[in-house]
């Protein structure tokens, strides 16, 4: 049953991954080719972090109380509508209601999926390494990411919102797969009740709150995940429009993600032999933290070639983060609360997110792309390094 468990983890997380990476390699062109300026797209993407500021741990209580899979499945037909309402616009409001829609449905799956395969794995007795299942299952996730990237890019040289029914597609696939496989044997389940349903999600809500504000290590991944989010936001919004000066054809942006995707597998498959180097994961986290800054502070600075080598290698250490995090939260917190607490976890990158979309936007669209690059990197960095004081491993 371990194994079995296992292995639809890995495949529900292919699946995912598949369906969110198919428009990834042209996001951003295809929202410019519809009008709208670097600053608006930052403005779409705004939608998203602030409905995910306010849905986040709601639906993980959702999960708590009503269980994973319910969650999962919600999530899963969400974002397939989400997307598909993308597909169809061809305005900013429009994007922005895709974009709501599809950010309610990443919160349901947000703390609920790797909660279901915590408690699933401990509930049939599994003592073995958690951070290398997450590993693997991330790798897995970019191989597939890779396949989806390059085919959505071929698509998107044909027609713009190709890549966006492909994905909606996937995902609405997803969500039945996920009907069929999901078990929840841990799971008491409750007599449906809409009143003690939100009294039950309302205490698990609070007790949730309580426990992540007191408890260091929680604290401390806030703190890091909120800079890092931050600062992300001028490479991840900004890659498309800055290298495709370069490369020129949307073809050649996908096979910029294969690299980039290369290099984040190369991090998450590396990630358990930093730890096994370092023997914190505090330490562990900081360093990724740091050399990522490095990279996006230089990639501008330097010719195109050197400037391109140093954005893919940067990659490594942003794949090392997430393994790396889920394994210090997850050894850390209670079963009872698991999806609310990672849902907990989750609001402070929305909220450095959302900070970082209005500020990259500002800066890349009223003085120049660089700009926002080098004082993203220099906020990872310095942040970083002052909140490494906080939080003490237990």
């Amino acid at each position: 049953m371990i194994k079995k468990t296992i292995l639809q983890y890995f495949t529900l997380t292919m699946l995912f991954n598949f369906a969110m990476c198919s428009i990834v390699a042209t996001y951003v062109t295809f929202l410019t080719s519809n009008g709208l300026n670097l600053f608006e797209v930052n403005m779409v993407n705004f939608v998203f972090f602030s409905v995910r500021l306010i849905f986040e741990i709601p639906t993980g209580a959702f999960a708590d109380v009503f269980g994973r899979k319910a969650s999962f499945v919600m999530s899963c037909l969400l974002m397939s509508l989400g997307t598909f309402m993308y597909a169809l616009s061809h305005s900013f409001w429009g994007f922005a209601a895709a974009e709501g829609v599809s950010a309610v449905g990443s919160t349901f799956a947000s703390g609920a999926f790797d909660a279901w395969l915590v408690d699933k794995l401990n509930h049939h007795g599994h003592t073995g390494e958690r951070h290398r299942i997450f590993a693997r299952a991330e790798f897995l996730g970019r191989v597939v990411g890779i396949a989806s990237a390059l085919i959505g890019s071929y698509l998107a040289d044909i027609r713009g919102s190709l890549p966006w029914f492909l994905g909606s597609a996937i995902f609405l696939v997803t969500g039945i797969v996920t009907i069929c496989w999901m078990k929840e044997e841990y799971f008491e389940k409750q007599p449906f009740s809409w009143s003690l349903g939100l009294t039950s999600m309302k205490n698990t809500f609070l007790s949730s709150v309580e426990y992540g504000i007191k408890n260091k290590v929680v604290r401390f991944i806030v703190i890091v995940g909120l800079i890092q989010m931050f600062a992300v936001q001028a490479p991840n919004m900004q890659w498309q429009p800055y290298f495709i000066q370069f490369v020129h054809a949307k073809r050649n942006l996908g096979y910029m993600w294969v690299v980039m995707s290369s290099f984040l597998m190369i991090g998450s498959m590396i990630a358990p032999r930093l730890l096994t180097r370092v023997k914190d994961e505090k330490k562990s986290l900081v360093i990724c933290q740091v050399i990522a800054g490095l990279g996006i502070l230089l990639t501008t600075l330097v010719p195109f070639l050197a400037g391109i080598m140093i954005y893919m290698v940067h990659e490594i250490p942003r794949g090392m983060y997430g393994p790396l995090k889920k394994k210090y939260l997850h050894d850390n917190i209670p079963s009872k609360e698991r999806a609310t607490i990672a849902s907990f976890e989750s609001i402070s990158p929305h909220l450095g997110g959302m900070a970082g979309l209005l500020l990259s936007g500002f800066l890349a669209n009223t003085y120049s792309i660089s700009l926002a690059w080098v004082t993203s990197g220099v906020v990872l960095i310095g942040a970083t390094l002052l909140v490494a004081k906080n939080g003490v491993k237990k």
